[in-house]
């Protein structure tokens, strides 16, 4: 009979995001649905979340809308992006976004030349 040995796996974070994570460093705000917000900053974002840095804790599973300013000149314009909080943690909490088409997002901040 064979000796049968379970090796733990190393401990490491769980990554569940979808696509690359984009490093940024932009100006946010998040905004619940009673009108109350946070002014925060977009630290890095990819398809299916972002991490926010803010003084605010919200509840996980709580929505929330992330609005960020892309473009430049006459171009600029406000991208507002539903989502939902995944995680809080030490100085600010994850979103995964409510739609995918956060590539919008990412590709008007490579326009602006934030990222």
């Amino acid at each position: 009979m064979r000796t049968q040995t379970n090796r733990q796996p190393v401990s490491r974070p769980m990554e569940h995001r979808w696509g690359e994570r984009v490093m940024l460093n932009c100006p946010a705000r998040v905004v619940l649905g009673d009108g109350t917000g946070s002014d925060g900053r977009l630290r890095n974002a990819s398809i299916s979340g972002a991490w926010i840095d803010t003084a605010e804790k919200l509840p996980v599973n709580g929505t929330l809308t992330v609005i960020v300013a892309a473009g430049a000149g006459s171009r600029r314009r406000t991208v507002e992006l539903p989502a939902c909080v995944v995680r809080n943690g030490p100085g600010g909490l994850a979103v995964e976004w409510r739609d995918l088409g956060v590539a919008t997002l990412v590709g008007l901040l490579h326009e602006a030349e934030l990222v």
